[in-house]
C-alpha cells in the first residue's frame, strides 16, 4: 500500500492517489445505487390506452420501481401517490396515467441488466409509448413526463430529444416534463433549465415556488447534458444538495469516473465473480480507449487535460470500443518522438492536476447534507422544499393539476415570455460562482461488494492507461489491452 511505482513515466506516487481515492470510499457505487447511471436493446411496444383525455401523463419510475411486466395503469410504486394527488379536482376525461414498463434493475437480480443497457431500454419504452399516444389521440391529447432518478434520466433524454425536434412527437404536443433527482442536470441547474430565476414551468402553472437556491454541481452523468430546446420553460427539475444522482461536485472526478464504471456492471451481489469480470472488461477498456484517446490527440503533452480528465472522459459506457486501426501508427511514432522532451514537465502538470480536478472532495467531507445520501435522494417526497412547506413531489402534484385545468395548450414557449415571467417572478439569482465554493460531496460508508474496490479501480485504470501511452511500442501495449478486453466473461 506504501510502494510506489518504479518505473520513470509514473504520474505520482500510489500513496498520494489512494489517500485522493480513499477520501471517496464508496462515492461512486452510492451515487450509481441512488440514480439507481453495451448490449443491443430489444424492440420496445407501447401498451395500450383507455381513452384520449386533455392531458396524458407519461410516468417513468426509477430502479427496482418498473420492470417489463409491469401493469402500466396501475397506481404503484414512489411516484403514484404524486400522480394521484395531481388527479383530485381534475374533471373526468381531463387527464390519464401510464406507467413506463422497462427493466429497471441495474443488475440486482440474476437476470439483471447494467445501468446503461436499462436507461437505454427505458427511453427506447418511453418513446414508443409516446409515439403511441400522439399517433391515436392526435393534437387533441397534450402530454407530460414525470420521472424520478433513473426514471429522470431517461425522461431527461427523450425531452431533449423533443425540444429538438428528434423525439416522437413534435415539442408542441408536450404540456409539461417534471424530472426529480435527474442524473444528466447540468451543473448550476435552477428550477427550470434554460430559464434561471423561473419559479413555475410556463405551461398554465399557477402556484410558485419559494425558493431560487439552486443545488450545488451537477449530476453524476451531467457530462454530455444538453438544454431542451423548443420545451425550454416547460421542464421543471428538482435537485437537493446532497443527492448523489443530482448534485455530484463538477470538480470531483474520481466520483465521476467510478460512476461510470459502476453504470457498465451488473451490480448482482448473488455473482461476485460475475462482478469481477463486468469490473475487469470495464477497466480494460477504460485504459484502451484513453490511451487512444490520448496517442490520437494532436500535441496531448503540451495541452491543458490531465490524464484524470481524460479518463473520465473515457469512461463513458456510451464510447466505441477502438480498434487497432484506431492507433494509428503515425500517430504513435509522433508521441513516441516527443515522449522523451515533453513527459518530464508533464508529470509536474499531472500532480497538480489531481489535486486540482478533486478539490471538492475535500470540502464536500464538511457538507452534512452529503455524509448520509439515501435521505437526501427520498427527501422529494417527505421533506419541505423551502417555506411554504411543500415538498417537492407536492410541487409536481399542483403543477400537473394547474396545466390541466387552465387549458394552456403546449405550444411552443417563446424566450421572450420566459424572460418577462422571470422578471416578475423571481428573486435575485444565487451566484453560481458559489457553486465552486459551496461544492460537498461526504466521505460515505461501503456499499454492496463494489464500493469497497472503486478506489483502486481509479488507480487501476489510470496505470493501464498510462502504460498505453509511456509504452516504448504503445500500439503493442494497446493491442495487450484489447485482448484482455475482449475475454469473455
Amino acid at each position: 500500500m506504501n510502494r510506489t511505482r518504479g518505473h520513470t513515466g509514473g504520474l505520482t506516487s500510489l500513496p498520494a492517489r489512494r489517500r485522493l481515492r480513499g477520501s471517496v470510499l464508496g462515492v461512486a457505487a452510492v451515487a450509481a445505487a441512488a440514480i439507481s447511471l453495451t448490449a443491443t436493446p430489444q424492440v420496445a411496444s407501447a401498451r395500450p390506452i383507455s381513452d384520449c383525455p386533455d392531458l396524458h401523463v407519461v410516468v417513468v419510475p426509477g430502479t427496482l420501481d418498473s420492470s417489463v411486466n409491469r401493469d402500466p395503469h396501475q397506481q404503484a410504486g414512489v411516484l403514484a401517490p404524486t400522480i394521484e394527488e395531481a388527479g383530485r379536482g381534475v374533471p373526468p376525461g381531463e387527464m390519464q396515467t401510464t406507467y413506463v414498463p422497462y427493466p429497471a434493475d441495474f443488475g440486482y437480480t440474476a437476470d439483471g441488466t447494467t445501468y446503461a443497457n436499462s436507461s437505454a431500454r427505458g427511453v427506447e419504452a418511453t418513446n414508443a409509448q409516446i409515439r403511441q399516444i400522439g399517433a391515436q389521440c392526435g393534437p387533441g391529447t397534450d402530454i407530460a413526463i414525470v420521472g424520478y432518478s433513473q426514471g429522470a434520466d431517461i425522461a431527461h433524454k427523450v425531452a431533449a430529444d423533443i425540444g429538438e425536434n428528434r423525439g416522437p412527437v413534435a415539442p408542441g404536443r408536450v404540456r409539461g416534463v417534471y424530472l426529480i433527482s435527474d442524473p444528466n442536470r447540468a451543473a448550476g441547474t435552477g428550477l427550470v433549465p434554460g430559464a434561471p430565476g423561473l419559479r413555475a414551468p410556463l405551461n398554465g402553472a399557477r402556484t410558485l415556488s419559494d425558493t431560487t437556491e439552486v443545488a450545488v454541481g451537477g449530476g453524476i452523468g451531467s457530462a454530455g447534458s444538453t438544454g431542451f430546446g423548443a420545451l425550454t420553460g416547460r421542464v421543471v427539475s428538482l435537485c437537493e444538495t446532497g443527492d448523489f444522482a443530482c448534485s455530484i461536485p463538477e470538480d470531483a472526478q474520481v466520483v465521476r469516473t467510478g460512476a461510470n464504471i459502476a453504470e457498465q456492471m451488473h451490480i448482482d451481489t448473488t455473482d461476485p465473480s460475475g462482478i469481477a469480470s463486468d469490473l475487469g472488461n470495464a477497466l480494460a477498456l477504460t485504459a484502451l480507449r484513453t490511451g487512444a484517446y490520448v496517442l490520437a490527440t494532436p500535441d496531448w503533452l503540451s495541452g491543458s487535460e490531465s490524464l484524470g480528465q481524460a479518463v473520465e472522459k473515457n469512461s463513458s459506457p456510451s464510447l466505441a470500443v477502438p480498434t487497432p486501426d484506431d492507433l494509428s501508427v503515425s500517430g504513435v511514432l509522433g508521441f513516441v518522438v516527443d515522449l522523451p522532451v515533453s513527459w518530464e514537465a508533464r508529470l509536474q502538470y499531472e500532480r497538480e492536476a489531481g489535486l486540482r480536478d478533486n478539490l471538492g472532495l475535500v470540502t464536500m467531507a464538511t457538507e452534512p447534507s452529503y455524509w448520509y445520501p439515501g435521505p437526501s435522494h427520498v427527501s422529494y417526497f417527505d421533506q419541505p422544499a423551502d417555506s411554504s412547506g411543500r415538498t417537492g413531489s407536492e410541487y409536481v402534484s399542483t403543477w400537473l393539476r394547474e396545466s390541466a385545468v387552465n387549458d394552456s395548450p403546449a405550444g411552443d414557449t417563446p424566450m421572450a415570455s420566459i424572460d418577462s415571467t422571470v422578471d416578475q417572478t423571481s428573486d435575485p439569482l444565487v451566484d453560481q460562482a458559489a457553486d465552486a465554493v459551496e461544492i460537498a460531496t461526504a466521505v460515505v460508508e461501503s456499499v454492496g461488494v463494489v464500493a469497497p474496490q472503486l478506489p483502486e479501480v481509479v488507480d487501476v485504470v489510470l496505470d493501464s492507461a498510462e502504460k498505453v501511452i509511456t509504452s516504448r511500442d504503445p500500439l503493442a501495449e494497446a493491442l495487450a489491452v484489447i485482448g484482455t478486453a475482449v475475454q469473455p466473461a
